[in-house]
């Protein structure tokens, strides 16, 4: 891993650093690669070789296994969904783009969107979790949204429909019939599930999109460790 975006960091030889230093065999994935690696192998159940998972929290990625296997793609790039631009001349971006998908539907957005709500001055059960606008967080949303908030609720669809356009090219491009959300986002059950199954039956082929599911991870907050300790299963030991 040489680039991470939300990090900072460019071209810093990760593994290379860390193996000199420890001096023991170091495996490198990203947080989406690893959550991957977790449900494919501690909830796989062998029902089918490929897989996707899609990490949101501050950022969103995809971590994809086909046949098996992690995909990483030419330059260990692959799965970058959040940095896709979705909007012309939108949010900018930490990449250097401006309305990516990680600008419409990461955690940071949903938080300061749902703090705009709360200063407006519209009723919503935000005051219910949370003492004030800036104190507001990701699990007080996810709260009010559960308690029946109408207008976080509709803020939370629209981030679905945004995720589900972007799955929709995953299923049209991959055809991978099972899809799992983790991260903190993912926490938000049917209300961001529910649209993202509906604009991918939307904008992707019938027959495909019929029969793919889309759920979230019942691992919960040790999906990436989990992953880790798949990584290192498999690297060191060569358990599938």
């Amino acid at each position: 891993m040489h680039n991470a975006v939300n990090l900072g960091w460019d071209e810093i030889d990760l593994g290379g650093l860390l193996a000199k230093r420890y001096n023991v065999p170091v495996h490198i994935a990203n947080d989406s690669q690893a959550a991957a690696l977790a449900e494919f192998t501690f909830k796989g159940n062998g029902a089918s070789p490929n897989l996707i998972v899609i990490k949101m929290s501050r950022g969103i990625g995809a971590g994809i296994v086909l046949d098996r296997r992690l995909y990483h793609g030419d330059g260990f790039g692959a799965g970058e969904l959040g940095h896709v631009v979705f909007v012309d001349d939108g949010e900018p971006c930490r990449c250097g783009h401006r309305g990516c998908l990680e600008t419409l539907a990461g955690s940071e957005y949903i938080v300061r969107t749902a703090q705009a709500i709360a200063r407006s001055g519209v009723d919503c059960a935000l005051s219910r979790f949370a003492a004030a606008p800036e104190e507001i967080d990701i699990e007080a949303v996810s709260a009010a949204v559960a308690a029946g908030d109408r207008a976080l609720g509709a803020h939370i669809a629209e981030v679905g429909r945004h995720v589900g356009r972007a799955l929709a090219g995953m299923v049209g491009m991959l055809n991978v019939r099972r899809i799992v959300l983790a991260g903190s986002v993912a926490g938000f059950g049917r209300a961001l599930l529910d649209p993202i199954r509906q604009e991918i039956g939307r904008r992707s082929l019938p027959s495909l999109a019929e029969a793919t599911t889309v759920e979230t991870t019942t691992l919960g907050n040790d999906i990436v460790l989990l992953g880790a300790a798949a990584l290192i299963l498999n690297g060191e030991l060569g358990l599938p």
